[in-house]
This record gives structure tokens, sequence and C-alpha cells, in this order.
């Protein structure tokens, strides 16, 4: 369970309890930079590159939400043959346009500058009340150079239609009703370009599995374990 930008993998536990309930072994890596850990990721692919090298070898069932939906497709470019299922969540397959680069760039900059108490007002207009409290303490853990090298990341990022098009394995797209970053339009773009099916998960924004984690936990047991 690959998590999203500036997060930790503490977003994922009230998944991993549930999977966990269903007799699901479950993977939820701090990336570089955030949740305490050291370092910064220095490209998409460098990351995925270190996580194949770190995960066991049998099949697994990648989850990846906004950043980590991005991470889980270049692994899934990468790598195609180590996954039976894809979980991609509240994400696009695109790449940045270029004032979307621009953006990413300067927040970067100003990150290592200031600090991330700006990236905090940022998240309180666009999540609910409720789910900006579950995520604040995880944006004050994450590092500057995390945070920078993150948003050099995901500005550098490539188009990933085409593996989607190659994609051999089961594939669930996720997104919130209300989610304005990654909106429903991009998750059905992913679904069709992957053969996957798709769930609108009513009532959620861009991080569907905090704002409605039992329609996002049912969504994810039911394609896991069928």
């Amino acid at each position: 369970m690959l998590h999203a930008y500036p997060l930790s993998a503490s977003m994922w536990d009230e998944q991993a309890r549930a999977l966990g309930d269903a007799g699901l072994r479950v993977l939820k890596p701090d990336l570089p930079g955030f949740g305490g850990r050291d370092g910064q990721m220095t490209s998409l692919q460098d990351t995925a590159r270190e996580l194949l090298q770190t995960l066991p070898d049998e099949p697994l069932a990648l989850v990846g939400l906004s950043m980590g939906g991005y991470l889980a497709l270049e692994m899934l470019a990468q790598a195609p043959g180590r996954f039976s299922h894809a979980v991609l969540a509240d994400t696009t397959c695109r790449a940045d346009p270029p004032e979307k680069q621009a953006d990413r760039l300067a927040q970067a900059e100003r990150v290592l500058r200031e600090g991330p108490e700006f990236l905090l007002e940022l998240a309180r207009d666009e999540h609910a009340p409720a789910t900006f409290e579950r995520i604040k303490p995880m944006i004050g853990a994450a590092s500057r150079p995390g945070i920078a090298g993150a948003l050099r990341a995901m500005a550098a990022r490539q188009d990933q239609r085409q593996t989607l098009e190659a994609l051999q394995v089961p594939l669930l797209v996720l997104v919130g009703s209300d989610d304005q970053i990654t909106p429903p339009d991009r998750a059905q773009e992913i679904a069709q370009a992957g053969r996957g099916e798709l769930r609108v998960l009513p009532g959620a924004a861009h991080l569907s599995n905090l704002d409605q984690p039992a329609a996002f936990n049912a969504a994810l047991i039911q394609f896991l374990t069928s």
C-alpha cells in the first residue's frame, strides 16, 4: 500500500486493520522523507526500483492512492509480473502539464526555505475538517527534503497510459465523487485504459480512504478476496 503526498503509511491504518481481519498480510512502507523515514525521493523510477528490491518475490496486490498511484504505475511499468492485482485510487495516469510542473517545483523551493506550514493551510482548504485533523500530524512529520524530493519526482513523472493498456492483472479504480484534484473523469480514463472496474465513492474527496473508510474498505476487500 503506497501512501499519498505529503502523508505517511499511517494513512492506511484503517485499511490495514480491515485487510488483516480478512486474512491478508499488509505491507505499507513510508516513502523516503515521510513518516519519520530519512532520505528523499530522487525520482519515481528510482523509488520503484528500490521498493521492488525489498518486496517479497510472490505476486502481490499493489494499492496506491494519489502519489502512491503514480508510484504504483511506475512499479507496474517496471515489473508487471510481480503483481496479482492493482488498485489505483484518486490518481491519474497523465503526466503533469507544464503549469502544474512549475507549481510543484516552486513549492519544492518554498518548502526548503520555509518548511511545510503553508502546506497545512492548503490541506485545510482541500479536505473535510475530520480528514484534515487526521493528516495534519502526518504532514508535520514529513521532512523538508522529503517533501521537496516528492514534488520534484511527481513533476518529472511520465504518462502511463501505455502501462495501463499493457496491464494483464485485474484492476480496481477507486475515486471520491467529490475529488477535485484527480476527479472521476480521470479515474474513468484509468479504468478504460486498463480494462478495470471503476467505483465512485459518494461523499469522498481526494483522500477517499479517509473520507469514507467503510466504503473504501468494502470495495478493496471484495476485489482482493473474490
